[in-house]
C-alpha cells in the first residue's frame, strides 16, 4: 500500500508528512482511499501504528524530517521523495522518484530538527 500525504483538497501533495491534513492510501487491490490525519498532533508511536493496519508499506512525500525518516525505514516502509513541481498525487510519475536509504536520507530530509544550527 502506498501513503501519500495531501491537502485539504484531496488532490494536491502536501509539503510534508507528520502535519498533512489528510493521507491518500493506494492499493491496486483496494482501490484509493482518503482520510483525514487524525494523528497530526500526536507525536508518540500511535502515528506509525495507525499506518500497519493499512499494510503501509511505500511513502510518497515532498519533504520528510531526518528522525521521521529513520523510524520509517525502521519500520520496513520504503520511502521516496516526489518532485518539488509535482503538485497532484495523480501526477506522479515513479521513475522521477528519489529512493531514500540510511545513506543518503540526511542530506535529502530538510524537515525536522536534525539540521538546524545551534545558536
Amino acid at each position: 500500500m502506498i501513503l501519500i500525504p495531501v491537502e485539504n483538497d484531496e488532490k494536491r501533495i502536501a509539503k510534508g508528512f507528520r502535519k498533512a491534513p489528510m493521507f491518500v492510501f493506494i492499493d491496486a487491490k483496494n482501490g484509493i482511499v482518503i482520510q483525514k490525519n487524525y494523528f497530526k498532533t500526536e507525536k508518540s508511536a500511535l502515528f506509525f501504528e495507525h499506518f500497519k493496519k493499512y499494510n503501509v508499506d511505500k511513502l510518497y512525500v515532498k519533504d520528510l524530517g531526518y528522525k521521521t525518516c529513520q523510524k520509517l525505514l525502521t519500520l520496513g516502509i520504503k520511502v521516496f521523495l516526489i518532485p518539488p513541481e509535482t503538485l497532484y498525487y495523480t501526477h506522479i510519475d515513479p521513475n522521477e522518484l528519489i529512493v531514500l536509504n540510511e545513506e543518503n536520507a540526511q542530506s535529502y530530509c530538510t524537515m525536522g530538527h536534525h539540521n538546524k544550527e545551534s545558536k
